[in-house]
């Protein structure tokens, strides 16, 4: 039995709904003789997550035990998965809940193992076994190898060293100065060759020498995995590309567009919504505004020497542009839409069950040509529309138009009006499209906002994954 009361319990998150779920799901990993151990980061635990992912590694046949534990735990403090994504070796959860007025979220992931690229093993498991230790009751590898463990996958998965935090790189080199045996022991997977190159890059050298030794240690680790099990070593890197594949074809992130006239709110309701989304998928949130911007903006296309980066004050305070000008702006947004879609944002989302948020987006050029310098009939425009990608949900904020054009004073209550009425037809003939009324103030408009999206997020990933 896990005893977690007395020392640090009077700490101002003990009380907290994130704080029950986190000893509440310790509790149970122990009850369910469940064999585990947080690998870094859980300083806080288990009272916090304390603005961290939750990495846990678990015996391998109690993965699926280790997962209905979760899940059980998210149910008892009434919350939601909104992200998940599993392979062989791991399973990761994004949960988010709501307790009284704040909402809250964590990221916790399951390993079966530590590896790289699902095929290349970086530590002895039976070796591990004995670096176990407990932290508040919960059980935790030690300090100086789960920062080792954190170390070498950075360098592996990332080579850029600046990403890495500092007391990743400060544990790895104090293990192998000063407990060599432990280092080789518990890294014997490694292979000889690869932890001289790691020593050698944690005991200094360039930017330029670092950044070609993560390269080589990379390769070194490849090798090394290849000669010792060839068969084996192929298997497992043909699964890796293949779910790396398979969520390219079916990704577990999120496309979410947030339509809405000037002054609906669409700024300030995705400033509200942004913390509880970042705090539960470890910050895999992505904010664009109108277009993902891999094509540059027209009027640097013009030489224009200044484009303004602030929010526009007169939307419609330019001419509408003729027929052909017209098309040409229409086609160059469409292609960037097409190209940005494909290049930067379907990467975003396939990688994990990330959120890319839109403000505004390809919609907002037949609700309002002017905006754009557009004028052709809506029919004309709705093509171009059609063939951009489409988002996943879109929320249309509407309300009161004298109180949102009061708001800006940038358009006049009769076009506001003409707007938002345009707006919730879009959104009754869309099946994508939720609309939120931002009468009732903020915290009740992000509320809302929230639900509808974890509404939507929860039944996809219950599409992705047996829950």
């Amino acid at each position: 039995m896990l005893n977690i009361r007395g020392k640090g319990e009077e700490r101002a998150s003990v009380g907290s709904s994130e704080a029950r779920f986190l000893r509440l799901l310790f509790q149970e990993l122990e009850n369910s003789a469940i064999r585990y151990a947080v690998m870094r980061n859980y300083e806080t635990l288990p009272y916090s997550a304390g603005g961290s992912d939750i990495d846990i590694l678990v015996a391998g046949k109690d993965i699926e035990a280790a997962k209905r534990v979760l899940l059980e735990c998210v149910i008892k403090v009434e919350g939601r998965i909104i992200g998940a994504v599993q392979t062989w070796n791991f399973v990761e959860f994004y949960l988010i809940a709501l307790a009284g007025d704040r909402w809250w979220g964590v990221c916790v992931e399951f390993y079966s193992d530590v590896a790289f690229k699902s095929a290349v093993p970086l530590v002895d498991i039976a070796t591990l076994h004995h670096k176990i230790q407990e932290h508040n009751g919960v059980s935790v590898i030690s300090r100086d190898v789960g920062n080792t463990i954190g170390y070498i996958k950075e360098v592996l998965v990332h080579g850029d060293l600046k990403r890495h935090k500092p007391q990743y790189k400060e544990s790895a080199l104090s293990l192998i100065k000063h407990q060599q045996n432990v280092f080789r022991t518990v890294f014997s997977p490694l292979g000889h060759r690869s932890q001289i190159l790691l020593r050698d890059l944690l005991e200094g050298a360039s930017p330029a020498e670092c950044a070609v030794k993560s390269r080589w240690l990379r390769f070194s680790v490849l090798i090394s995995a290849f000669t010792r099990s060839p068969l084996l070593f192929l298997y497992k890197i043909c699964g890796h590309q293949f779910f790396r594949v398979s969520r390219l074809l079916n990704p577990p992130g999120t496309v979410l567009a947030i339509l809405g006239v000037d002054g609906a709110g669409k700024s300030t309701v995705i400033n509200a919504i942004l913390p509880a989304l970042k705090e539960a998928t470890h910050n895999a949130v992505f904010v664009q505004h109108l277009r993902p911007s891999f094509l540059p903006p027209l009027s640097r296309l013009k030489r224009v020497d200044k484009v303004a980066m602030e929010p526009v004050t007169t939307p419609h305070g330019s001419e509408p542009s003729g027929v052909l000008g017209s098309l040409l702006r229409l086609s160059y947004l469409t292609v960037d839409y097409v190209l940005g879609y494909w290049i930067k944002t379907r990467p975003r989302i396939a990688k994990r069950p990330a959120v890319v948020i839109f403000d505004r987006y390809a919609y907002d050029m037949a609700l309002d040509q002017r905006r754009f310098r557009v004028n052709l009939p809506p029919r004309v425009v709705g093509w171009f529309c059609a063939v951009s990608p489409k988002p996943d949900l879109i929320i249309c904020l509407h309300g009161d138009p004298k109180v949102i054009a009061a708001r800006k004073n940038e358009l006049s209550v009769e076009e506001t009006g003409r707007q938002i009425e345009s707006l919730r037809e879009f959104a009754r003939r869309e099946p994508r499209a939720r609309l939120v009324t931002t009468d009732a103030g903020i915290e009740a408009t992000r509320d809302r906002v929230l639900q509808l999206v974890c509404d939507f997020l929860q039944e996809k990933s219950k599409r992705r994954i047996r829950m």
